[in-house]
């Protein structure tokens, strides 16, 4: 188990532009108490007696968990000793440590924090390290939006380097549009119900990869969660279209990697992403026209893992 920075919000009490600085620093206290109280578990992939020049940082999608990097973390271990793959099991998901947050998230910011968390104690292991932020779906979701604010708050760069595995750039063009809104306004009057997701695939079977859908994987998967609050959703629907914004802030060397048969984003989208980019920022794109989401479990996993381990290999002579 791993101390995150994973703290709540202040609670009630005045506004922040009317508060003391004593009340300030109160605040703070109690925000250092929390980093300490919480845990959540997390696996790591690394040569022994090893000292790595290149640290990744893995975050899951939803649904997910740490075990989405086995693969990577194996072929690194084979074939590139002198990097390391770091992943944490993600809060609100199903392996985090307290049943009750599965499936929910309070506050988003959470997720930023114990990813900025994360990363400060990876350095303190590791300080000579080029770190990689590496998310997978949702996981794309959450380093985007920690490294856009940390940009936008002036702050240095929080990685060395970004990859994203299948990212959601975009809501389906299909989905319906009532749909969202329904789901938006019963959320602002009962934000912790819960739906399952079946209810807003309408029974569609969700390809994940080429021999399994999300239905196979959810009766099979330990850490599968049945249903989510209403807020969670929400709150994945607005960081969806928060991402060409934060595509626009990327300034470190960016991986993009995404299959032709994804079921949440095409191949338009993508390209449509990565044209925020900054043209002075190094990009690399990876398309693979048979792949679905779960690149790193697709049929074509070993050229996808092949791809990463030689984006790994040139940002060592960058």
């Amino acid at each position: 188990m791993l101390a995150l920075g994973a703290l709540s919000s202040c609670g009630p009490g005045l506004p922040l532009p009317q508060a003391s600085a004593k009340c300030q620093v109160e605040r703070a206290e109690r925000t250092e108490r929390k980093l300490k109280e919480e845990t959540f578990p997390y696996r790591k992939w690394m040569r022994a007696g090893a000292e790595p020049d290149v640290v990744v940082i893995g975050l899951h999608g939803f649904g997910g968990a740490t075990v989405d990097y086995a693969n990577l973390g194996k072929h690194l271990l084979r074939e590139q000793p002198k990097t390391a793959l770091y992943a944490y099991e993600v809060r609100g998901q199903g392996s985090d440590p307290k049943p009750a947050r599965r499936g929910d998230i309070d506050d988003p910011q959470n997720w930023s924090r114990d990813l900025l968390a994360f990363t400060d104690l990876v350095r303190s292991r590791h300080p000579d390290a080029r770190i990689v932020w590496f998310g997978e779906s949702m996981g794309g979701l959450i380093l985007s939006r920690t490294y856009r604010q940390e940009i936008d708050a002036g702050r240095p760069s929080p990685c060395d380097a970004l990859a994203l595995s299948s990212p959601v750039v975009k809501i389906r063009g299909d989905f319906p549009v009532w749909k969202k809104e329904l789901v938006r306004t019963a959320s602002k009057v009962a934000p912790v119900a819960r739906i399952p997701l079946d209810a807003l695939a309408g029974g569609e079977a969700v390809q994940m990869t080429e021999s399994s859908n999300h239905q196979d994987q959810s009766k099979t998967n330990s850490w599968n969660v049945e249903s989510h609050t209403l807020r969670l959703l929400v709150t994945l629907g607005d960081m969806i279209e928060e991402m060409p914004e934060n595509a626009a802030r990327f300034r470190e060397p960016v991986l993009v990697l995404h299959g032709g048969q994804d079921f949440f984003t095409t191949a338009d989208d993508v390209k449509d992403f990565v044209h925020h980019v900054p043209g002075r920022t190094p990009l690399t794109r990876r398309y693979y026209p048979e792949a679905h989401h779960l690149l790193m479990y697709d049929a074509g996993k070993d050229e996808v893992i092949r791809d990463i381990g030689r984006w790994l290999n040139r940002l060592r002579r960058e």
